[in-house]
């Protein structure tokens, strides 16, 4: 840096330098000497501190690219990071085939062509695509997890594409269907039954197998109810209780307090994790014999809150959505009779209405109208048009429409013409005498 004294400017001391990463010529101005070699010293110390940081992220950089970490151990980190339990332990699953063949080898040594191959062992082994799929997406999560903290400078894994499973959509459980459920079911599958269906709260341990009798209040008729660790910013939030079920819960609430049960949902005073065995017992008994799950019940509140009207975004801060996406793309199922209801909403080609328009246009042509002043008209047409090639579905509709019209034209139009035709006589004749008196009178005697 050159620091200079110039006489003639405002500001005197000139210092000029080169800018250290673009070594660009600068120039700046200042009014004492002592403003320009602060200034000097400040640059000075900027481009020492920006200098060591950039030599720290080198050293990361290639202490990343060096990591001898394995596949294995990416994935130990990974896990560490989830927080749902319920989560956690389904990845545990999950992973264990990829950590047998793959655990041994260095993360970022792993290729695309190497996780094909192991797609293609799954499958000969006869492991489903929704789970190969499953699995190929926890290892890609780990490896962008890996990018994301450092631990890896590259996912190797970006490129990496497989076939999606096909969506198999289950119907949920209709009201009658879940009244035959609740009818052979165990008390505590009861209780799923109804609160599944009444609150749409998940059924499992992150939300309804949480729910305590500390977290319901039956004179309010609030359930506060535990929310999952899938990125909600509450620990829970508020379910009102309907109507038809706030009886049956201060019953169940003082069968409880009685046996000194603490969750709601409770199996011989325990807390349950699962409810398989009781659920399959249960659709045996009611007869029941295509697949329901219980979280299928969750699926069933929201189908039939829609289907009666419930406000879209009441339903799905409800159910524990932020947003209405997830409600409408999987949760909604619609039935055939609300499809159809859709299809014949709006008024169609060939609807009643546009037929009695049709009517009466066509009336008015034929038999004239009472207030036109052509007066009736004389023509109409007796043939409605029929294209022969055409199909006997839409034209013949047509076609008999017409021809109904038709008749009912021919039925009132008779009498129309006769009394015309009669008028137009009668007017004639008295046209005739008062022309014949004009003459008369003109001629005179």
């Amino acid at each position: 840096m050159a620091l200079r004294y110039v006489e003639y400017k405002r500001r005197q001391w000139v210092l000029k330098f080169r800018d250290p990463w673009s070594n660009k010529p600068r120039v700046r101005s200042f009014f004492t000497e002592a403003e320009a070699k602060t200034f000097e010293t400040v640059q000075m110390e900027l481009y020492a501190r920006e200098r060591e940081l950039i030599r720290r992220a080198r050293r990361r950089t290639s202490s990343a690219s060096a990591t001898r970490a394995t596949v294995a151990e990416l994935l130990g980190r990974y896990m560490e990071t989830l927080e749902n339990p319920m989560t956690r332990s389904t990845t545990v699953q999950h992973i264990e085939p990829l950590a047998a063949i793959f655990g041994h080898r260095r993360a970022h040594c792993l290729t695309c062509d190497d996780v094909l191959a192991w797609c293609e062992v799954q499958r000969q082994r006869g492991v489903g695509q929704s789970t190969i799929h499953r699995r190929v997406s926890i290892l890609r999560a780990a490896y962008s997890w890996a990018v994301r903290t450092r631990v890896l400078t590259g996912n190797p894994l970006m490129a990496l594409r497989i076939a999606k499973p096909t969506t198999r959509r289950i119907t949920p459980p209709s009201t009658k269907e879940a009244r035959l459920l609740y009818n052979v079911a165990a008390p505590h599958i009861r209780r799923v039954i109804v609160l599944g269906m009444a609150t749409g709260a998940r059924i499992g341990p992150s939300e309804l197998f949480r729910l305590k009798w500390s977290d319901v209040d039956i004179e309010t008729g609030i359930i506060r109810m535990p929310n999952a660790h899938k990125g909600a910013l509450d620990e829970a939030r508020d379910v009102p209780i309907r109507d038809d079920v706030l009886a049956l819960l201060r019953e169940w609430q003082e069968e409880d307090a009685r046996t000194g049960y603490e969750y709601v949902i409770a199996y011989k005073g325990r807390p349950v994790r699962s409810i398989s065995s009781g659920w399959h017992n249960a659709l045996k008994r009611a007869g029941i014999t295509r697949r329901i799950r219980p979280y299928d019940l969750r699926h069933a509140f929201a189908s039939l809150a829609l289907m009666h009207g419930a406000d879209i975004k009441s339903v799905a801060e409800t159910m524990g959505h932020r947003g209405i996406t997830m409600l409408l793309t999987v949760y909604q199922h619609t039935r055939f009779d609300q499809r159809r209801r859709a299809v014949n909403a709006a008024p169609g080609l060939f609807s009643s209405s546009g037929a009695k328009d049709r009517k009466k246009r066509i009336s008015g042509r034929g038999g004239g109208g009472a207030n036109s002043p052509t007066g009736p008209a004389m023509t109409r047409r007796t043939t409605a048009p029929h294209d022969e090639r055409a199909s006997c579905g839409v034209s013949a509709c047509v076609y008999a429409h017409d021809e109904r019209v038709n008749a009912y034209q021919d039925g009132c139009g008779g009498a129309t013409q006769g009394q015309s035709k009669n008028d137009g006589s009668t007017r004639q004749r008295n046209q005739m005498r008062t022309l014949q008196q004009n003459v008369g009178q003109r001629d005179g005697p």
